[in-house]
Formats: structure tokens, sequence, C-alpha cells
């Protein structure tokens, strides 16, 4: 009986603090997070000045239910979250968070968009931690939801010896029995809500990943929608280039083309990213002379490092390797890259050596250092130290992450060596080549788009953009090309029945209209001429899925925004041969 006793009240205070409030205010938490960075990234996007109005109440109206949610929460609501290290932590960081944006939160304020894009990343990682913390706090309720039903269990074994015991002794004994048996079944009544809850909750951070994905879905297309009109506009630079002639009119384009090929780069390391993501990414592993690929980063970041007045050393050291070329110096051009950004005096150095049969280099500088605990975060996709003003001349903070990728993918052992005020050394640990010899890379003509003769090249474009078919046919034209344009590999065949006209060569977008693709576009105008016509595709697209399948196609892939001497340059490489 005391035994039966003790479950009971154990029982009792269990269900007392199965921690429904604190998950609750977890829950409430999450979502007005979601909610904040969502209004943000809607309103960030508006280009209608009404719509941006009352988009902006919208976030201002988030950001106030978040504020209560934060500082009016009271200690009941808290309880066990109180003995968490990271909800103590967490509660204070948002307070700071709140309190930093809390004079931008008035319908007359416009806050700057680098402000509020910054903005946007801090409550999205809030609601990571919080997400964190939700899920301690559902491994805490799924522990006692355990004890509670071994507790029962042991009640109702506990009840039916008691029972049997004493049914033959006492009326007393009975109708006390009697009244233990409805007492379980309120604890197993309890514990069936409690159960219910936590599934409950479970199936709302469930939804809360499914909005997450979708999210990350449509930047994969807001990234597509921004590389058709920056492609449209690169072909319209190079088409109206000699069609300036004042030295302040090439002024001028000269700083347009710089510009543009500046957001061509912040796309490009996007494009990277999903690449790897879609493992269409080719490695060929040759031996290398580490001497050529230190020569070639000199070359490239001596003048940025001037320009910095930093400090540029280079120590060959005759090592040869055994790895791809290419994705090693893309490797040790982000990392020296990277180095020139964040150091502000000094040098920046790297270093080849070999060590227990290794190749060990190494990029250091002598910047700011990165903290202990910030070491791993430094990888992680659009994450920068030191950067609250979002430089744009720091890049998006995908280079240590495709670094990360690469270094995998290539078999290749990196760690940091790093401290505040010490600043930071990339080591890099790779395979020796098994011979010395000097290897020389396959020379590659520059192409210069004067210098290509397309005259009379019938060539068929077929994109839905535009811009983008108008862009390339005043491309093409200028190189006396035959250029018929088409929205649609229907349009294209129309045309093609109407005139008996082949073309020689085919351009075609990868997304179409009607879900149509350019693979499929380009096998319907073969079968109509009868010809495999030489074909390429280019395309905007930069979701890993699409990625993968436009590289299965088998045809050429180039992609969007392109310069016009690499696309004249792709032109003359198919149809060269065969002219």
């Amino acid at each position: 009986m005391f035994f039966l006793i003790i479950q009971i009240d154990q029982t009792r205070q269990q269900l007392q603090q199965d921690g429904v409030l604190e998950f609750n205010f977890i829950q409430q938490v999450d979502h007005n997070y979601d909610s904040l960075a969502q209004s943000l990234s809607d309103y960030l996007v508006l280009e209608d000045p009404s719509l941006r109005v009352a988009m902006r109440e919208h976030y201002i109206q988030r950001y106030d239910v978040l504020y209560s949610s934060i500082f009016n929460v009271g200690n009941s609501w808290l309880g066990y979250l109180n003995e968490l290290d990271a909800a103590r932590v967490l509660i204070q960081d948002s307070k700071e968070f709140l309190n930093q944006y809390e004079p931008l939160m008035a319908i007359e304020v416009e806050a700057e968009r680098d402000t509020l894009v910054s903005m946007n990343q801090g409550a999205r990682n809030l609601s990571e931690r919080v997400y964190d913390i939700g899920l301690q706090m559902f491994e805490y309720k799924s522990n006692i939801r355990d004890n509670i039903s071994r507790r029962m269990n042991d009640l109702y074994e506990v009840f039916w010896i008691i029972g049997i015991s004493f049914l033959v002794t006492s009326f007393m004994t009975i109708a006390f029995l009697f009244a233990v048996s409805r007492r379980a079944e309120n604890l197993t009544a309890d514990a069936i809500q409690t159960q219910s809850q936590l599934s409950t909750a479970l199936d709302e951070l469930t939804t809360g990943d499914i909005e997450r994905r979708a999210q990350n879905r449509f930047m994969a297309a807001a990234s597509h929608d921004l590389r058709q009109p920056l492609h449209a506009l690169g072909l319209y630079l190079s088409a109206l280039k000699r069609h300036v002639s004042s030295d302040q009119g090439l002024s001028i384009l000269a700083n347009i083309h710089r510009s543009t090929e500046a957001l061509n780069q912040l796309l490009n390391s996007m494009l990277d990213l999903s690449k790897l993501d879609a493992g269409v990414v080719d490695v060929n592993y040759e031996h290398i002379s580490l001497d050529e690929i230190f020569d070639h980063l000199h070359q490239t970041f001596l003048p940025n490092a001037n320009q910095r007045e930093l400090e540029l050393n280079i120590r060959y050291s005759g090592i040869h390797v055994y790895s791809d070329r290419v994705l090693l110096e893309r490797i040790l051009g982000n990392l020296v890259g990277n180095a020139l950004n964040y150091t502000q005096h000094g040098s920046v150095t790297v270093t080849a050596q070999v060590h227990d049969s290794m190749a060990m280099i190494s990029v250091a500088d002598t910047g700011p250092g990165i903290p202990l605990q910030e070491q791993e975060a430094i990888f992680n996709e659009y994450y920068q130290l030191q950067n609250p003003e979002r430089d744009r001349t720091k890049g998006l903070g995908l280079g240590l992450s495709i670094v990360k990728r690469l270094t995998r993918l290539l078999n290749i052992e990196l760690d940091i060596d790093s401290d505040t005020g010490r600043g930071t050394r990339f080591n890099l640990q790779l395979r020796l080549s098994d011979h010395s010899g000097h290897h020389l890379p396959d020379a590659q003509d520059e192409t210069v788009i004067s210098g290509q003769n397309l005259t009379g090249l019938s060539i068929l474009v077929i994109d839905d953009e535009h811009d983008v078919r108008d862009g390339m046919y005043t491309l093409l034209k200028q190189q006396n090309c035959d250029v018929i344009m088409a929205d649609s590999p229907e349009r294209a065949r129309e045309y093609i029945i109407a005139n008996g006209w082949v073309p020689e060569l085919i351009i075609a977008d990868y997304r179409l209209r009607d879900e149509k693709t350019g693979d499929t576009a380009i096998e319907m105008v073969r079968e109509e001429v009868n010809v495999d016509v030489p074909a390429m595709i280019v395309t905007g697209d930069t979701s890993p899925a699409r990625l993968r399948e436009a590289t299965a196609s088998g045809f050429p892939l180039l992609h969007k925004p392109v310069i016009a001497d690499e696309l004249i340059t792709a032109i003359t490489n198919m149809v060269g041969e065969q002219r």
C-alpha cells in the first residue's frame, strides 16, 4: 500500500511538471520568428510602393507580437527552460535582437535594405536555435511520457496484487481500492492527453521543416528569375559596345560591365554550391605542379593585394600532387580571396611542404582571427564574420562553404588554426604525385568576339523570355549570323515547315513554358528536320534537381548569365569542324 501511494504521488508530480507551458512558449516563439522572417522576405522582394507600405505594417506587426512574447513571458511559462543554459542565452539574445531593431519599428521609418536583410538573417538564426530547444523539450516530454507509462504499469500490477489480497478481508479495503482505480484512470487520461499534445507539437515542428524547404525552393526560383534579365543585360552590353564611340560613354559602359560582372560572380557562387549539392561536378585527377597553381594565384590576386596595401607571399616548393587541377585551384583561390577580404594589415602567405608522405598546403593571414566557437559556423552557407554591413566585395559568405564541399569531394583533409587577434591558417593535406614530372596544362585559346567568323551561320534560339531572345538576336546578328527566334519548340517547327529552313545550330533554354525542357525542344526540332543538328542548352536554374536533369541530357551546358565572349566561343567550338 505504501509503495502504491508513493508511485501515485510521483506520477502526479511528473504530470504537474510535464512541460506543456514551456513547450507552448517554444512553439509560439518559433512561429513568431518564422512569421517575422517571412514577412521581411516578402517585403524585400516587393517593388510596388503601396504594397511595400502594407507589407511594412505587416512585418512591424509581426515584430510587436514577437516583442510581447519575449518580454512579457512569466516564470510559470518558462519552468524547465530556466534550467537550460541554451534557453536562457536564447532569451537574452532575443531581447538584444529586439532592442537592436526597436528604433526601426515605426511605420514612418523605412529601414535600409541591408539592415532588413541582416534583421531577416538574424530572425532566421534565432528561429533555428528555438527549433533546437524545441527538440530538447520534445525529448524531455517524451521521457516524461515513458516514465508515466512505466509507473502506470507498476500501478496496475500493484493494484491487482492488493485487490486479490484484500478482496476477502473487508469492504473498506475494497472501497479504497476502487478509489485508487478511479485515480489510476484519471492518470491514464492525463497521460493520453499529454501524448496527444506531444503528437500535435511534433506535427507543427514537421510543418516548420516543410515551410523551410518551400523557402529554399523559392530561393532557387528567385535565382533563376534574376539570371534571366542579367543574361539579357550582358548580351545587350556586348552588342552596345561597338555603338559607343565617346571616351565618356566607353568609361560608363566599362563601369556597367564591372558592376554586371560583380553580380555574375555572386550568382556563380550560388551556382557552384548548387552543382556540388546536385553531384554534377566532374573530378579529373592528374599529376599537378603546385608551383604552376601558385604562380597563377600570384598573378590573379596580386592586384587585389596591392590595392589593399597587403603583402602577398607565395612560396614555391617544387612539390607535385595528384588531384583535380581546376577544383584544387578553386579551393586555394577561395581561401586566398577570403584571407585578402578580411585582412586589414600585414600579409597573406601561401606555402607548401611535404609532411608524413603527404603534401601540406597552408594559407595564412594576419587578420583578426576567428573565435573558437565560430570555427565550425564559418563553413555554413551565407555565414560571414565581421561583415554586418553586408559589404558585397566580401561576397555572399559562400566561399568557405564551397571549400568545405570541394575538399570532401577530393578527399582532402582540411583544418583551421586560428584565434581572435592572431590571424588564421587553413591547412590542406592531400596526396603527393608519384612522379615529379612538370605537367603543363593544355593551352587554351583566348577568344575575342571580333576574331570569330560566324557569317551566314544558321542558328535557332528557343527561349520563352522576350528580353533574352532580343539580346541573343542583337548579339548574333552582329556576328552576321542567320538567326531565327522562337518562344517554344512548336513555334520553331512551324517556321521550319513553312520555310523549309534547317538550322546549323540550336540554342535552347532548359526550362520552357508548359513544363517543357530544352532537351525535349532540341529533339523535337531534330525530328522535324531529320538531322542531328548540333545543340547546346543555356539555363538559369540553380536548384540541384534541375542541374542534375540538365546535365543528364547530354547536351553542352552553359549557365546564365553567359558572357558574350564565352557564348561565341562555345558556338565556334561546336560548329567549327563542320564549317
